[in-house]
């Protein structure tokens, strides 16, 4: 059996804190972020469109074992955890084992098979990321950047927004990516969604393209516009009224606040920017990692940013958006999803200056 890496070690050290504490015989972890977490990013989904995989991990104070049927066993064995010491456990693909398992006492992460749910306490182990997986979250950050600058550079007026959907698509999946989330907005639809999912509408003057995008488990977020022609003064103070909201959330990030404050921060640069309204058509997103957002910034949320955890904060005032994924390090944020060769442009906020995405400009 493979020995434990570091990273696999300190994991499954904070799980069984969390088994010793609410005194319990085990843990069943089978969502896909649960899964890819405490497997060091590896997966376990056939389908997208489940959260659930086809394989789950069983955590005890002495053992991991993995739970999977007939179908999957091999493919686990040979590749995709094959480097991790589990045992395994395996059932006929057409009877589900897994009840009969469970001993009294276990507790999941989905509340499968009358078990205890701690979905919520589960997530929190996941908040602050390893050096290793600090080290892939910057991959992907990278490869997910060099693909929005790619398209963003190639995109030309009139192509549809499915165009630009099938072309961020293709790049992600051909870096080894896989899009989660993939929204473009152009024009007059850009200007009435919030989240303009890709139609045969043509790009005009104005295009914004999302981006979510998971590699080893991690998901990262980016939002990029680009506008053809001479970009009109209102647009520019939006986006740049934009880019403030987001930098007052950035100078409010640190380790020990709550996330309630954070969002404060953005209710009030939107007022000082002229924008009152705005904050309350879209949310102004959260921290992430395993998933697109672990939770949001609302009032009331009490949770506290924790070192070395992922945030997506995503500020909008009709007609733009600025976003990035940035990891919250003790010396500050660390951008995660940059741009190769996108205009930039410098915001003061806070008596730091921050540098941030511009609106392209094509002729």
């Amino acid at each position: 059996m493979p020995k434990p890496t570091k990273e696999f070690t300190a994991k499954l050290q904070r799980v069984r804190k969390l088994l010793k504490v609410r005194k319990l015989k085990g843990l069943l972890l089978s969502s896909r972020a649960n899964f890819s977490w405490l497997t060091c990013g590896k997966n376990n989904q056939i389908r997208a469109d489940v959260e659930k995989g086809v394989a789950s991990l069983w955590v005890t104070s002495k053992t991991v074992e993995l739970w999977c049927n007939n179908i999957e066993e091999r493919r686990f064995r040979e590749e995709e955890t094959a480097f991790l010491p589990l045992d395994y456990r395996v059932y006929p693909w057409n009877q589900d084992e897994k009840k009969q398992w469970l001993p009294k006492g276990a507790a999941s992460d989905d509340g499968a098979y009358g078990t205890l749910n701690l979905k919520d306490e589960i997530a929190v182990l996941r908040f602050s990321l390893t050096p290793e997986e600090i080290i892939r979250y910057r991959q992907v950050g990278v490869l997910a950047g060099e693909v929005m600058g790619f398209v963003g550079q190639n995109v030309e007026k009139g192509w549809t927004e499915n165009q630009v959907a099938l072309e961020l698509s293709t790049e992600l999946v051909r870096r080894g990516l896989e899009p989660t989330v993939i929204l473009v907005g152009a024009d007059e639809r850009l200007r009435r969604f919030r989240h303009p999912l890709p139609t045969n509408n043509k790009v005009n003057q104005t295009v914004m393209m999302v981006v979510c995008a998971k590699g080893s488990g991690l998901i990262v977020s980016l939002t990029r516009l680009v506008h053809f022609g001479p970009l009109s003064v209102d647009l520019r103070l939006r986006h740049r009224a934009c880019l403030a909201v987001e930098c007052a959330m950035w100078s409010k990030s640190k380790v020990g606040v709550a996330a309630e404050d954070v969002f404060q921060s953005a209710v009030t640069e939107y007022n000082n920017q002229g924008y009152p309204g705005e904050w309350k058509k879209h949310h102004q997103g959260g921290p992430a990692g395993y998933e697109t957002r672990d939770y949001l910034a609302i009032p009331g949320e009490k949770r506290k940013l924790v070192k070395d955890q992922a945030l997506a904060w995503n500020p909008s005032i009709t007609g733009t958006k600025s976003e990035d994924t940035v990891l919250l390090t003790k010396d500050g944020l660390e951008v995660l999803t940059p741009t190769p060769d996108w205009p930039m442009v410098k915001v003061e906020c806070g008596g730091r200056e921050f540098s941030r995405p511009d609106i392209l400009e094509k002729r």
